[in-house]
């Protein structure tokens, strides 16, 4: 078995610190690097402390968004809130969020051997996965779009809310729909990213309107932001056909949008009806009111933090992928 000073020695630091680190002792002051590195070298060696009671299991979230992105758009707000506040309720602790825009430090490799699971927040690509799995096994992603099961997914189900959306602009605009959305990236555990092939909310608007024998016209942006959609409004006026029904990829696009065309003489819905997506709360209030498909991005948070709950103190199977409902909120931008 093994004692304090192997665990020092491997850790790095004297049989002291292990042990005030251990009984959490709030007087000493050490980085979180050091605090993991402990705490993981005792998780190797197998070393087991006298205090018997059960401790908390500790969750690490990686999200590939970058702080200022994360800030900027509301639906991850939303989903890293979820995430924190069913940890809270469920009495598991949350260690630290990384910012996948850059390589990740020795602090996130140390925590990812000690914590008990991960939390990522966006699409990794596979060798990133691969690389995690070898020193962590639990693993939730939120929102990525993978063809093998090999971890646990939470993802909203776009598809259905796409075919709602459709459904609802065809009564008003017949053939004449245009989709407007953003790229979808892979990341590597450099921050480094590459487009993805597909994006779930496009290809389903192809689909459909192949499977109608609709004419598909799309627009893509650079991003997901009202400045993205501002730019997406300047092209759709300039269609040798203006379309009369327009489905957004997010609500900050169609804000854009229906910022742009207003400026340009078109006002919806007398000449447009415009859908986004994620019912953020600028979209219940802006002039016209914003219809939206919304998706429960809190849920998406909580939901997985119960499946990481389930893997570490349950064992329980589960599908590889967790589907949530969405729902299509109709406001005066399709003349509701």
């Amino acid at each position: 078995m093994a004692n304090i000073r192997q665990v020092a020695q491997l850790a790095g630091v004297s049989a002291g610190t292990v042990s005030r680190i251990l009984n959490n002792d709030t007087s000493l002051s050490v980085t979180d690097q050091t605090r993991l590195k402990v705490l993981a070298a005792t998780k190797k060696l197998n070393y087991h402390t006298k205090n018997k009671s059960k401790k908390s299991p500790v969750i690490g979230v990686l999200t590939t968004m970058n702080l200022d992105q994360v800030a900027e758009y509301t639906y991850y707000q939303q989903v890293k809130q979820g995430i924190i506040e069913e940890l809270k309720k469920e009495k598991m602790t949350l260690s630290s969020i990384y910012y996948l825009n850059k390589s990740l430090d020795n602090s996130f490799w140390d925590g990812l051997y000690y914590w008990d699971g991960v939390i990522v927040i966006g699409s990794l690509s596979e060798s990133a996965i691969t690389e995690l799995k070898k020193l962590n096994s639990n693993i939730v992603i939120i929102e990525a779009r993978y063809k093998n099961n090999s971890v646990k997914l939470v993802n909203a189900n776009l598809t259905a809310g796409v075919k709602e959306a459709l459904a609802q602009l065809e009564k008003f605009a017949q053939t004449n729909i245009v989709y407007v959305g953003g790229p979808r990236y892979m990341t590597n555990l450099q921050g480094e990213k590459t487009l993805a092939k597909g994006e779930v909310r496009l290809n389903c608007y192809r689909e459909w309107m192949k499977l109608h024998d609709q004419d598909e016209c799309s627009i893509s942006t650079s991003g997901w932001s009202i400045e993205d959609g501002v730019q997406a409004g300047k092209q759709i006026v300039q269609l040798p056909i203006f379309p009369k029904g327009i489905l957004a990829g997010n609500d900050q696009i169609a804000i854009g949008i229906m910022r742009e065309l207003y400026t340009k003489g078109f006002r919806a819905p007398t000449d447009y009806h415009i859908i986004g997506f994620d019912n953020i709360q600028m979209s219940k209030y802006y002039i016209p009111r914003l219809s939206s498909v919304s998706v429960a991005e809190k849920d998406l948070g909580t939901t997985a933090v119960h499946l990481i709950r389930e893997d570490i103190l349950e064992n329980k199977a589960r599908a590889a992928t967790t589907l949530l409902e969405v729902k299509l909120i109709l406001r005066e931008s399709t003349g509701n």
